[in-house]
Parts: C-alpha cells; sequence; structure tokens
C-alpha cells in the first residue's frame, strides 16, 4: 500500500497515520478485519481528539485507502471506511495569501545566498515544498534561447515544466554550474545531504521572523502567492494551473474568489450605514 505511493513525505505521512490508527484499533481489542464502520470512526476521532477538521479530514481520507487496499486484496471481508464520509475541506485561501511587498521582504531576509535562492524558486515557480526538496541540477535545464526551465516530478509521480522569470533562472543556473548533475539543487550548510521537508520550513520560518512576517507563514503560503499575484497581474487560468501542477482547473480558479476585485455590497447605498453615531 505504501509503496505504491510515489512522494517519499506521502509515503512518511501515510505511514504514520496507518500506524496510529493501529495502535488504537488495538486499544479496542480490534484489528483491520474485525473492525467495523463504528469502530474506524472512533479510531480516527481517537487519534487526535482536539484537531482542526482539516487534520482529521486527512487522517480520514489516508485511512480510507488502507481499508479499501485490504479489501481489495481480499484481506478484510467488507471496506468498513467505504461509508465514512472525511469532514469538509476549509482552505480559507484569502487568510493564507501574503502580499507582494511580504513576500519581497521575505526574500530579502533570507540569512544566506541558498535559503534567498530557495525562497525566489519557491515563489517564482509556484513549487510545492516537496518539490523544491526533490530538485536536482540535472532538472535545471538552460534553453536554447538562453531562458531556464525547471523539470519537476509532482504530486501523483506527474511531471511537469516551469519557465522561470529570468533573474530566478540565471541565479539558479549559475547556482548549479559546474556541480554534478545528480546532486540536489538545495544542500545542508555544509553539503552532506539535501534539505528536507522540515528543513525547507525551518528557512522560511527564520526568514518570516527577521522580516516581520506572521509566523504562520510557511513554504506552501509561497506558492498560494504566487497563484494569486499571477491571476491579479492578468495570468490566463490555463497558465497558472499548468505552472502550479493543479489537476482540477477549480483549485486554481479557487484564487480568483479568495481576492475578489469587486463586490455587491460596492453598489450598495453607504447612507444606510452612515451614522453620527458612535460605537458603544
Amino acid at each position: 500500500w505504501l509503496a505504491a505511493l510515489g512522494s517519499p513525505h506521502s509515503r512518511r505521512n501515510f505511514k504514520a497515520t496507518a500506524e496510529r490508527f493501529l495502535v488504537e484499533l488495538g486499544r479496542q481489542g480490534l484489528d483491520l478485519r474485525s473492525a467495523t464502520i463504528e469502530d474506524v470512526r472512533d479510531a480516527i476521532l481517537a487519534m487526535a481528539p482536539r484537531s482542526q477538521a482539516s487534520t482529521v479530514r486527512q487522517h480520514t481520507l489516508r485511512v480510507k485507502s488502507l481499508l479499501s487496499y485490504a479489501h481489495k486484496l481480499g484481506y478484510t471481508l467488507f471496506n468498513a471506511g467505504a461509508a465514512i464520509r472525511p469532514p469538509k475541506e476549509v482552505r480559507n485561501l484569502a487568510k493564507r495569501i501574503v502580499g507582494e511587498l511580504d513576500v519581497r521582504d521575505l526574500i530579502r531576509s533570507s540569512r544566506t545566498a541558498r535559503d534567498h535562492l530557495l525562497q525566489m524558486l519557491a515563489y517564482s515557480g509556484a513549487l510545492r515544498v516537496s518539490e523544491l526538496s526533490g530538485l536536482n541540477c540535472d532538472d535545471v535545464i538552460v534553453r536554447g534561447d538562453g531562458r531556464v526551465q525547471v523539470h519537476v516530478l509532482g504530486k501523483g509521480q506527474k511531471e511537469r515544466d516551469i519557465l522561470l522569470p529570468d533573474q530566478v533562472g540565471r541565479q539558479l543556473a549559475a547556482w548549479c554550474g559546474g556541480r554534478q548533475p545528480d546532486q540536489a539543487v538545495f544542500l545542508t550548510h555544509r553539503g552532506a545531504r539535501r534539505l528536507g521537508v522540515r528543513d525547507i520550513h525551518r528557512v522560511v520560518k527564520r526568514s518570516a521572523k527577521r522580516a516581520g512576517l506572521t509566523p504562520k507563514l510557511s513554504p506552501h503560503w509561497l506558492r498560494h502567492a504566487h497563484c494569486s499575484h499571477a491571476l491579479y497581474r492578468g495570468a490566463k487560468l490555463p497558465e497558472v494551473q499548468a505552472t502550479a501542477g493543479h489537476a482540477n482547473a477549480s483549485t486554481t480558479s479557487g484564487y480568483l474568489h479568495a481576492m475578489p476585485d469587486t463586490s455587491s455590497a460596492d453598489s450598495l447605498n453607504p447612507e444606510v450605514w452612515a451614522s453620527d453615531r458612535k460605537p458603544d
């Protein structure tokens, strides 16, 4: 089941969820074969009783995947997860989109040249954090016209190529110049290993703190910012979808709704709320 997952990051998360799920079933004296729908639902809720709906949703989807796989193999007589619905996803994109000047300040607050390039690439290429971590020098392609593009292995093992802005592309090509093709683009400071997902999160958190930005800011916020800012500046929806690697155009269009340009409220008569009364 885990081996069928393409991303190492996904495998780690799915494995951790499955192990916690099996522990909760074991506390009830149950296993995958004996658990009923109610048992499965109780175990999922017991895994993280104080978690947000988004976390419960992820747990539910992963457990459903495990149970479906077990049933397909014939390991279980029925799929106990089929009737369980995950909580509805609440994206709250507008709360996770930072302005262009904030992104500028974040990048300028980078502690090292590596961190500076990493955050420029994360924003300009709308890359997922796992894609940044997995990028090798031979994924950086200098084209005949001098432009630079990166070849990315994304979610679900889907490949895409992203054309970078000239300044970012030149710096990235220079950064990889003379290095081994299969070497990671972003290494730890001593070059011992490639930067992992947690390492990249620490880079962005550190820069956000230095720039005086919200501590909630994460690498994925730069991906959100790219999509929102590009659409606001006139990029076409399919263009943004292709760059970000969204499987569904509705995901991309969500950024249009997150920061609307107009509102029907603009057409209302302001005299309705105009008042000389001061608030209590």
